[in-house]
Order: C-alpha cells, then structure tokens, then sequence
C-alpha cells in the first residue's frame, strides 16, 4: 500500500508541477512561487532543480516591435520600450511621449509633474503611473500587447484608423501576370477550319513606394492581322498626405464628373480605400442631444449597426460603415431613466453623395489617346466632390482643351423621396472654322428603396442637344478631322430603369430592366428590356426570363428561357442545372449540365453537359466537358465540345511568376497587392486564405491577393510539412500599399526530432522537469512522464546532457545516433537510451 500511495502522490505532484510551470508563465506581476523539489522524489529521492519556474518566464529590456491592440482593435506593429521597473525582476512596457501618440492618448488628461516627465530626453513611465483608468496584459512569447482604456481618455480617431506609418511599401520584386488560352473550331458543314491563340500580360516592378506596370495582348490565328498590342504602361504611387495616387503614363480619369478620358500624361486623384473602412463610401452622420447617459442603438432593416453609451449633451455618430442597404436609419436612445426616444435619419445614397466633410478630387494632363494607341489633343480637367450634410453633396469641374471647353455641376440630394443625383454639363468646341458648336447635357440619377415593400428602385437619364460635344468626341474629330459632326455615334437620349420586387419568403422576387437608346442622326430608337421570375421548391431552385432587344438598324430578337438548378449530396460540391430557351422563331436550345468540384482543397472542378438545338429543318444535339485545375502556380482549364454540326476544343492556363530576391517564385493570377510567404524548409505547408497554394522546396509561396490599406491576415497551415520543421510563429497581419508586394517571413526551426526514452545506468527514470540540453548548451526541452525526451532540432548523432541541478551528481549524459534520414517517417522517431557519466574519455572513444 505504501508504494502505490507514493506513486499517487509523486504523479500529483507531478501534475501540480505542470500546472504551476503554466501559470507562472501567465502570472506576470505575481510573487515568487516556491516548489519543495522532495516532492517529486519523496523524502530520499533526488530532488529537481526547479529554481527556473520560480518567476514567469523572462521578458529581457529593449525596443521590440510588438502588435498593439487597443479596446480590442488591431492598431498596428509598433516598437514599445520595455524596461525594469524598480525591483522587477523582469522588463514591462514603459509609455513615452511617442509612444502615447502612437496610442492616441489624450496627453492633457494627464497631471502636468507626469508630462514633464515624458517630455525629458529618454522619459517614459510605466502605465500604473500616468493616472489612467487603464490597463494592460504583455504576450511576450506572441509579441503582442493588449490594453484596454477608458474612452474618455483617448482622443478621436476612426474606431478602424491604420496610422499610414503601419502601410507596406513591399519588398523590391517584379512578376509577370499571364493569361493564355488556345482555341479551335471545325465546321463539318463547310469543312472550315478555325484557330487562334491569346495571351494576356500584366507585368509589374516594384521599387520602393514606385510600381512600374505593363499590360498588353497578343492574339495570333486565322484572319488576325495584328499582333502584340500594347494595352497600358504607367508608374504609381501614393501621395499620402492627399490620401491620393499619381500615375505617370498612359491611365484612366475617374468618369465620376465627366466621362472617363483615357490618356497619356500625369494623373492625381483620391483613392478612397486610404481612408479607415468607416470613412469610405455614403453613410449619414447620426447626431442629437442625450438627456442622461443613455444607450445609442442605430438600426437598419431591424439589423444593429451600432450601440454605445453617449453621456449627456450632444452626441455625433459619424464613423458608420457604408453598406449597400440604402434604407432609413432608426435612432433609439434609452435615457437612465428607462425612457426611450425614436428618430428615423434618412439614408438614400445616390452617386456621387458624400459624407459630411468628406471630399474627392480628380486631376489629369495629358494627350487623349484610343484603344489602338493613337493620340489626339492635349488635356487638362479637374473635378472636386464635396459631402455638405446627411441630405446634400456638391460636385462640379472644369475640361479644357486647344478649341474646346467643358464645365459641369451638380449636387445630390438625399431625401426620403429617394437618392437623387444632379449634373449639368456644359460644352464649347471649335471643329475648323468656322464651324464652332456648343451645347448642354443633363444627367440624372434617382434611387428609391422601400423596405416595407421590398422594393428597390433605380432610374438614370441622360440627355443632349445636338450642339454638346463630349471631350472623348471630339477628340475623335481631331484624330480623324474628315469625321463630320452628324457621324459621330453621339447619344441624343439614353434612358434606364430597374426594378428588384421580393415578394415575401414564400413568394420569390421579380426583376425588371429596361433601356432606351437614341441617338443623333439616327432614326428610331434602341430598345431593350427584360423581366424575370426567381423562387425556389425545397432545395431547387428556378427562374423564368423573358427579354426582347430592338435595335433601329437590325430589327428585333425575343427571348424565353428556363432554368432549374439543385445540388446533389450533403456537400453541395455538386449541382445539376438544365436550362431551356427559345427565340420565339421556331429556334429552341436545351442544355442540362452536371457541375462538380473536388479534392481537399477543391482544387478540382468539371462539368458534363448535354445540348440539344432545335430549329427549322435543322436539329442538332451534342455533348461537351470542361476540366479545371486550381494548382499552386496556376490555373488549367480545358474543355471539348461534339456536337452533328461542329467540334470545338479549347486549352486556357493562367498564373504567374514573381522574381524576388531569391529568385522565381510560380503563382497563381496576381491582384493589385500580393504577398511572398517565406517560412524555411516548411515545404508543402499552405496558406489558410488560398488553400490551393502551397510553399515550394525552398520554403517559399505567393499569397495572390490582398485587400490595399486593409488589415490582412496570412496564416500557415502546417499540414503536410516534415515532421523535422517548426514554425515559430503561424500568422502575421499586413497592411499593404496598392500594388506592394509585401514580404512575410515566417521563422523556423529544422532538425531531426526524436522521441528517446532514456534511463540512468542503473536503470532508474531520469527526475521529472530535468533540463535537456545539446552539444552547445542550448535548451532543447525537459524530461517528461515516464522519463521520456521529446527533442527537435538535434544532429544526426550526438550527445545531450540531462541536468536537475548544479552539482556533479545531478547531470548525465547520453548518446544517440539517429536512423538514416532516407528512411525518416512523418511518425516521430522512438529511440532508447542510457544517461551516464560525461567523462572526457568515454567521449573520445564514442567519436
């Protein structure tokens, strides 16, 4: 009895020493914890050295760069002074006058004696002395520091505000974007044959905050007479302080004033993604008086926006995130008293609206130039936009050029008639004397969304006379002066409406879209609209369409169709949908297709279809297949098509390749920002966020996409990579310029790893909680249950050293040599062995 009580108590011991070793790491500020080491051993055993688990684990002084999370939002990676403090025993943060700025703390909060502290050269003082309700936690081990402070004591910024200190200029790269797609046709009727090849390229090289970037077409087959064609070349970047990008090169205006001029030339206009997500796009400012702290809901749709507490006085609400919903905003306020008070704030966002105090701007200088690279007459324009209040937004701008003049102003109203959006443009142009022309054009948009009935309504007009001339046009009159005024595909009338009806749970929706198109010298009118019908039965889903398009010059075309759709199996990896149309001439097409996605990652896709046509004095039927494959550094499609009257094969393939300091790294297709993944030897992990990728032999992978100015995090999935391969740390958050290719390494710790079951030479468990150490006396771990050894990162062969103590007595040795690392397995390696004495000699005769 007495040895099973002594073994039930050395293992509660034990387990109350793991628990102690844990909370000691989490117990930052706390007292010494005192261990009696004969408790693992009993009264004659040999105790363990435990003295290291007596203070949490130890935070050294310096400047590292830690992240900071305030009130539980990221604020960025920033360097914070940790420093011992009086008789700590170990580092905390201390606050300087840098780094509260960096924190947005109201300074003036403080007590004077505390500013004149961290106003002298090297001052900053620990968070218990500034005097505020805060407080803070340090994750050393994750380089992290959390603090929670009293908003009272911080100064406004937007709740989601990215210092442009924190964005990621990138790493110098450069890559190539490729898009490549062959084609090929053969008509059994006439026996014709038909091919052709195109490649699309976006090339790109960053330098620092410049971005270099290319972008053209190649198209090679039957009756194709061109061959490159240069699309773009430019460089950007960004202008913080006007929270802009330049472009220099051929570029794009905005076409928010004007209509959009491309050209050659220089470019400055605002990029709104530089701004905190709440500040971008049209929300209304929500504002009034609290009679008492009182409770602020803002609700949309029945949906919470917003809650918070607003003290007594005036109140503003002006970070609310835009969202697509252009319906009422319902204000609720519950004063202390229990008393609850209700506003409606109008929301109806039409193009063009603004935030209160919010502005846009758009400037170009250049030559006009058209697809094909011809250039025409010089340029310079200018447009300004600028949020008033919650109902009205003003915008206007000037275009001048040598014999031509353009001015326009607007404004938008928000009311609860709906979103209504105003422009006014005037035109002179001189086409050769004396034939001058001037003229205006009116443009207008409204909107209207009524949430009671589930409709959402929008309409637009545009409107000319025959004497308003856009820049575009008549920079078309300057490039081919023979083109008459009358020639001109000029628009007289271009009119459109649509219309999105839901119709209850049970009822499905209705869709309506009609335009109207006249033009100037042209009889007759463009007509097209269409409607359809959308609902479901269970898991099927169908619609029912039905469209005519009238054109002046070609006459009219009809169009019913059909579509069913419904996925097949719990996964809904698979879905079967058939659609039948008809064009109301005797034509009619059936196709019914199985569409399938597969894999771990669903890097697999295909599809199987059956069509059938029927018209007069002529039916058809076929089958075709598309195959696609989603790979690390590409996309390949394929499909063929065998119908009675045609064949069809195709090959598409697109990605990238991204040359960097290390060298080529293959991608999948880019967007504006990309990051390079670098984590040493972790061959075949993947990036959570594109599952499809994963890193090459060299440890590197190429995240595709990232969001510019926007918080983004890219996380390793370890899954797959060799057992002999730590990561030291798993995820990292960047904010990346527009068009950066940000550079995150992940660092990493390879070598063999074992697990040894070791005794003594005399046949008895090594102590529990003994240090493992290598050759170079480097920490590898500790000795566990069962006198067990788990290390990583040790040779092929060699020795470790076992330590409970200082004393002779209290460290042995033992040697191991691993197994050949052809046969390494991803199961950890078990070895058994012997902890002897260290003597030198045994040493010399074992090498």
């Amino acid at each position: 009895m007495s040895t099973i009580s002594a073994g039930l108590q050395r293992l509660a011991v034990r387990l109350l020493l793991c628990i102690a070793i844990v909370s000691a790491s989490r117990w930052a500020q706390a007292d010494a914890l005192e261990f009696d080491p004969r408790f693992l051993h009993g009264e004659r055993g040999t105790g363990t050295d435990v003295s290291r688990f007596q203070h949490a684990s130890a935070v050294p002084e310096g400047d590292p760069l830690l992240d900071l999370v305030i009130n539980e939002q990221w604020s960025g990676r920033w360097p914070v002074p940790l420093r011992r403090q009086g008789q700590d025993v170990q580092a905390s943060p201390c606050y300087s006058d840098a780094l509260l700025q960096t924190l947005a703390i109201d300074q003036a909060q403080l007590a004077a004696s505390v500013r004149e502290q961290l106003q002298q050269a090297d001052g900053c003082l620990p968070l218990s002395a500034l005097g505020l309700e805060a407080s803070e936690h340090l994750d050393f081990s994750g380089l992290r520091l959390s603090l929670k402070v009293a908003q009272q004591a911080m100064l406004y910024t937007p709740r989601d505000y990215l210092p442009p200190e924190q964005w990621d200029s990138g790493t110098p790269a450069a890559f190539v974007d490729y898009r490549l797609n062959l084609f090929s046709q053969h008509n059994r009727s006439d026996d014709q044959r038909w091919s052709q090849t195109f490649l699309g390229l976006r090339s790109g090289v960053n330098a620092g905050a410049w971005y270099w970037r290319h972008e053209g077409t190649l198209q090679v087959g039957d009756g194709i007479e061109r061959g490159y064609q240069p699309v773009r070349t430019y460089v950007q970047r960004d202008v913080v302080p006007w929270r802009a990008q330049l472009t220099l090169g051929e570029a794009y205006s905005r076409g928010e004033v004007f209509d959009s001029i491309a050209y050659v030339g220089l470019g400055l206009g605002s990029d709104e993604r530089m701004l905190p997500a709440s500040q971008r796009g049209f929300a209304p400012t929500v504002s009034g008086i609290a009679y008492s702290t009182a409770l602020l809901t803002i609700r949309q749709r029945g949906v919470v926006l917003h809650e918070s507490t607003v003290p007594a006085g005036p109140f503003e609400i002006n970070d609310l995130y835009a969202n697509g919903f252009s319906d009422d905003l319902q204000v609720t306020l519950r004063e202390a008293d229990g008393n609850e008070r209700t506003f409606i704030v109008p929301y109806q966002a039409a193009p063009l609206a603004l935030r209160p105090g919010a502005s846009r701007f758009d400037f170009s200088l250049g030559r006009w130039r058209d697809g094909l690279g011809a250039t025409a007459a010089e340029h310079v324009q200018g447009s300004w936009q600028q949020g008033l209040d919650n109902r009205l937004s003003l915008h206007g701008g000037v275009l001048g050029a040598d014999g031509y003049q353009s001015a326009a102003l607007g404004a938008t109203l928000n009311s609860p008639l709906g979103a209504v959006a105003l422009t006014v443009l005037q035109s002179r142009a001189a086409l050769g004397e004396p034939d001058q022309t001037s003229g205006q054009a009116l443009r207008l948009n409204w909107r209207q969304v009524m949430a009671s009935s589930m409709t959402d309504l929008n309409a637009s007009l545009t409107s000319s006379d025959y004497g308003y001339l856009g820049f575009n046009d008549f920079a078309r009159t300057q490039h081919n002066p023979s083109v008459a005024l009358l020639e001109l595909p000029r628009s007289r009338l271009r009119a459109s409406l649509a219309l999105n009806q839901g119709l209850g749970e049970q009822g499905g929706r209705v869709q309506l879209q009609a335009t109207r198109t006249q033009r100037w010298g042209q009889a007759g009118s463009d007509l097209s609209y269409s409607v359809g019908y959308f609902h479901h039965h269970g898991v099927m889903g169908y619609g029912i369409t039905a469209s005519r398009e009238q054109y002046a010059s070609t006459g009219h075309r009809n169009q019913v169709g059909l579509t069913l759709s419904m996925p097949l199996g719990d996964t809904r990896r698979s879905s079967l949908v058939s659609t039948l149309s008809s064009d109301g001439r005797g034509q009619a097409v059936s196709n019914t297709r199985l569409n399938t996605t597969a894999g771990e990652h669903s890097q697999w896709g295909y599809g199987l279809g059956l069509t059938t046509r029927h018209a007069p004095n002529d039916d058809t039927a076929g089958l075709d297949a598309n195959l696609l494959y989603r790979g690390p550094v590409a996309e390949v499609s394929g499909s063929l098509a065998q119908h009675s009257d045609y064949r069809q094969a195709s090959l598409g393939v697109r990605g990238a390749l991204v040359g960097h300091a290390a060298g080529l790294t293959g991608a999948q297709s880019l967007g504006e920002s990309f990051a390079i993944v670098h984590a040493p030897g972790a061959a075949r992990a993947r990036l959570k966020q594109a599952p499809q990728v994963q890193l090459d032999a060299r440890g590197y992978g190429v995240l595709p996409h990232l969001t510019p100015y926007s918080v983004n995090t890219v996380e390793l999935d370890p899954k797959g990579t060799s057992q002999d391969v730590e990561l030291q740390i798993s995820s990292q958050r960047v904010v990346p310029r527009a068009g950066a290719a940000s550079l995150l390494y992940y660092p990493t710790r390879s070598g063999r790893s074992a697990l040894i079951d070791a005794r003594r030479e005399d046949g008895s468990a090594l102590p529990f909680g003994a240090q493992v150490l290598d050759e170079r006396g480097e920490e590898l771990g500790m000795v566990g249950q069962g006198s067990r050894l788990h290390v990583r990162g040790i040779n092929e062969q060699g020795r470790l050293q076992v330590r409970w103590g200082e004393g002779l007595e209290q460290h042995c040795t033992l040697f191991y040599q691993l197994p050949d690392s052809k046969q390494k397995a991803r199961a950890p390696i078990v070895l058994t062995a012997t902890c002897g004495a260290a003597g030198n000699d045994r040493l010399q005769a074992w090498l």
